[in-house]
């Protein structure tokens, strides 16, 4: 379902998380400027089809993060997530996390109700 990024470490790590509550869009100053630099690599991928930038809930007691979520033909992909990982270090303090989900298709139904894409591949 998703790889979740900690970037005070080096490696992120893999989690699998049971549900996923769509929170709203993240955007500001910085995110609008993470965005931009995203595209780039994204266009790389010609698997990613839909990318979205949105506040997640997990869990009832959990704080909500901010995930990358995709849209992916070919599922998971390691090599993306660490190129947007670096992107991502390269912006924000330590410490601050960013989930990177791989979206079904009914979480991309959920997600569009509160969040547009900021990247979409019509190829």
């Amino acid at each position: 379902m998703g790889l979740r990024e900690f970037f005070t470490r080096r490696f992120p790590e893999l989690r699998r998380e049971p549900r996923i509550e769509f929170l709203g869009e993240q955007d500001g100053p910085s995110e609008r400027q993470l965005k931009e630099l995203l595209v780039p690599e994204l266009r790389r991928h010609s698997a990613i089809k839909r990318a979205y930038l949105a506040r997640l809930g997990f869990q009832p007691h959990a704080e909500p993060s901010v995930g990358l979520c995709l849209v992916s033909l070919a599922g998971e992909a390691p090599a993306l997530v660490a190129s947007c990982a670096a992107l991502f270090r390269g912006l924000f303090a330590d410490g601050v996390p960013l989930d990177i989900v791989f979206l079904t298709r009914e979480q991309e139904e959920d997600l569009v109700r509160v969040c547009r894409a900021f990247y979409t591949n019509a190829a």
